[in-house]
């Protein structure tokens, strides 16, 4: 009886450790498999955490958040910049010690702080250039402003404001022809866009949106993210990659740690995880994301398909998140006022 009793016992602690050793993350839906490949399998084996994952696009996932505030389920929220900053606004974070991350001194200083007062840790980065037919197009291309130059009038596409690229992109616009990035009105790139939409095949809002207008032969040059470059060469269309004179957008996905999360000590394994040489690379040579570990090194061919390199990174601009989110909305009513007519 003795015996059986003690059985019980240690089931039971067995169950309850088993039962702690979780982490609850909520993050897209998108490669899966890869992320159990290169993250889950490995985390569970090295801390004997298990990550129990809650999938969605960034506003779905935040308005559950937001609807879980005073008992969180989640412990670490991975989101684009912009959806962090929104977060945070809700009060919804909790500022990272990074003290507690020995791997926080190996990635770039634009991924150490990108929202501010240490809500999230930018893990991954991407760039905007711009992408064109070789075979309709002249050339060269080598400015944002050749969108406005008739060679190409007719066949161009741009991303719509209400994209996480729309508003970046507009500020870049108004930073080429107002010399102010951060005019509250974009009053120059407003101006400038209303002149061309006549030019625009369409203001699209997803990759594959663009990727069939290239191949249907509509569009012939548009901005592109570099995360979707790999899926535009897989399309044996002519094309070219273009790091304008000016510059490219830069944007970063971010981790954090939600307020009030139960497990925090696997929490801040977990975020250290993400940033390590080790994750960064297995995760850049499967084509999932580019690294922002300094460490990483990868082969020529994988590099083409990233953001990577000296100069690539060196040619990124990151707009401050907080300005964006300031003025969204009064940017969508003027968008729908001018450019969606």
């Amino acid at each position: 009886m003795k015996k059986i009793f003690l059985g019980i016992i240690m089931s039971l602690i067995a169950v309850t450790a088993f039962c702690a050793a979780k982490l609850n993350v909520s993050t897209w839906g998108f490669n899966l498999d890869l992320l159990d490949k290169n993250i889950s399998k490995p985390f569970l084996e090295k801390y004997g955490v298990e990550i129990v994952r809650e999938v969605g696009n960034n506003s779905v996932r935040l308005t559950k958040l937001i609807s879980q505030k005073s008992n969180p389920v989640i412990d670490v929220v991975h989101f684009v910049d912009y959806y962090a900053m929104l977060a945070v606004k809700e009060g919804l974070l909790q500022p990272i010690d990074v003290s507690k991350l020995k791997n926080y001194t190996e990635i770039y200083d634009f991924a150490k702080d990108p929202i501010g007062g240490n809500y999230g840790i930018g893990y991954t980065v991407y760039s905007m250039g711009i992408v064109y037919r070789t075979d309709k197009i002249k050339g060269p291309i080598t400015s944002w402003k050749d969108f406005w130059n008739k060679e190409v009038a007719g066949h161009i596409s741009l991303p719509d404001i209400t994209t996480t690229q729309g508003p970046a992109l507009m500020m870049l616009f108004n930073e080429i022809y107002g010399g102010n990035a951060y005019d509250p009105e974009l009053k120059a790139a407003f101006e400038k866009l209303n002149q061309l939409k006549k030019n625009v095949v369409t203001f699209y809002k997803t990759s594959s949106e663009l990727i069939n207008l290239f191949k249907m032969g509509e569009v012939w040059m548009a901005p592109v993210q570099r995360f979707s470059w790999g899926q535009f060469l897989d399309t044996g269309l002519p094309l070219a990659w273009v790091t304008p004179k000016e510059g490219m957008p830069g944007f970063l996905n971010v981790i954090s740690i939600v307020k009030g999360a139960k497990n925090l000590e696997e929490a801040y394994k977990y975020i250290d995880f993400m940033i390590s040489q080790e994750v960064q690379y297995a995760e850049a040579m499967d084509l999932v994301d580019s690294p922002v570990n300094v460490n990483v090194t990868v082969p020529q061919d994988i590099a083409e398909k990233l953001t990577y390199g000296v100069d690539h990174i060196k040619s990124l601009i990151f707009y401050k998140t907080d300005f964006i989110v300031e003025n969204y909305d009064k940017w969508i009513n003027k968008w729908n006022e001018l450019i969606a007519q």
